[in-house]
């Protein structure tokens, strides 16, 4: 879903339209998921975080201005809530829950492409992984990615094409792959 389609189901449902808020959920859901997976590591869990994105994003689509940024917006939701999930689950528990959880990598390797593509992510910087999951799972820009996490561009096309190069190398076994 493009952030043209996304500003205008926004102003739907600013308008009052449910319809609105529906299409927005069956273009965005999947992608809002699999971003809190990777996040938190934890399927139950990610699948909370992505139904209270489309809760907060109701409640506060007031807030929206449609700047051709809806796809940051919503992912933006979808990590603070990420953020307030660790947050309440270290009070709690005493450690860091994006760190500890146990992840459901395994499940979904299987159900989508039979690749283990996602363990490749844990060879990466925290920075690189947040590059990596906006560009790929949030299908952001490298441009959009820069706005949406406040790094000047130059270094968020570096860190992409560096962590795209450390995947390729985990992948091939040190191999190196012709593009």
């Amino acid at each position: 879903m493009t952030n043209h389609q996304i500003d205008h189901l926004m102003s739907r449902i600013q308008s009052g339209d449910g319809t609105a808020l529906e299409e927005l959920y069956e273009g965005m859901s999947k992608p809002v998921f699999f971003y809190a997976l990777r996040l938190c590591g934890n399927y139950d869990a990610a699948e909370d975080v992505m139904q209270d994105t489309f809760v907060t994003l109701m409640r506060k689509s007031s807030l929206y201005r449609a700047e051709d940024k809806g796809r940051a917006w919503i992912f933006t939701i979808a990590r603070n809530l990420v953020v307030d999930l660790q947050r309440k689950q270290s009070r709690v528990d005493g450690f860091d829950v994006l760190a500890e959880m146990p992840g459901a990598d395994d499940f979904t390797i299987r159900a989508d492409t039979g690749i283990d593509a996602l363990r490749m992510l844990d060879g990466l910087t925290p920075r690189e992984k947040n590059i990596v999951l906006l560009r790929l799972l949030g299908d952001m820009t490298l441009t959009e990615v820069a706005n949406e996490l406040y790094i000047p561009k130059g270094t968020v096309f570096w860190t992409y094409n560096n962590a795209i190069r450390k995947m390729r190398k985990q992948y091939t076994g040190g191999e190196h792959l012709e593009e």
